[in-house]
């Protein structure tokens, strides 16, 4: 009996710290609170009502702040700028997103599986360049 008991602390013990341990495979996060850096973006566009897909060129926003999980700040006011862009040229119900990072090579990576699952699903892509929509920086509430 009291070896079943040990057993049992040690196992929830175990399962305590496996489950607190940090994942060696997780992205380091800047040291500091927020990080003012230029960061790679680009918009995507897509509806359920469609089978077109609108994707932007890759941006560079400058001065832009990831907080200390990397995440951009205002980042929804990017996806409604692209969203309202669409629908001034009469693009309705198109679910905008923005995928950034402050790598290019990474961003490039993330768009390319973006654009295979497009193809995969038989969505045609349509590519808005720099010169028609650029990415401006969101006013602050």
């Amino acid at each position: 009996m009291k070896l079943t008991k040990i057993f049992f602390a040690l196992l929830m013990i175990f399962a305590v710290t496996q489950a607190t341990a940090k994942d060696p495979k997780e992205p380091k996060t800047p040291k500091t609170k927020d990080a003012i850096i230029p960061v790679y973006s680009v918009g995507v566009a897509t509806s359920f009502n469609d089978t077109v897909a609108y994707i932007t060129d890759i941006q560079v926003l400058d001065d832009t702040i990831l907080d200390h999980k990397a995440y951009l700040h205002r980042r929804s006011g990017y996806s409604f700028q692209l969203r309202d862009y669409l629908q001034a040229q009469g693009k309705q119900d198109y679910t905008c997103l923005i995928l950034f990072h402050p790598k290019k090579a990474k961003l490039e990576k993330q768009l390319s599986k973006v654009k295979l699952r497009f193809a995969k699903d038989n969505i045609q892509v349509i590519e808005i360049n720099e010169q028609d929509f650029r990415f401006t920086k969101p006013e602050e509430l």
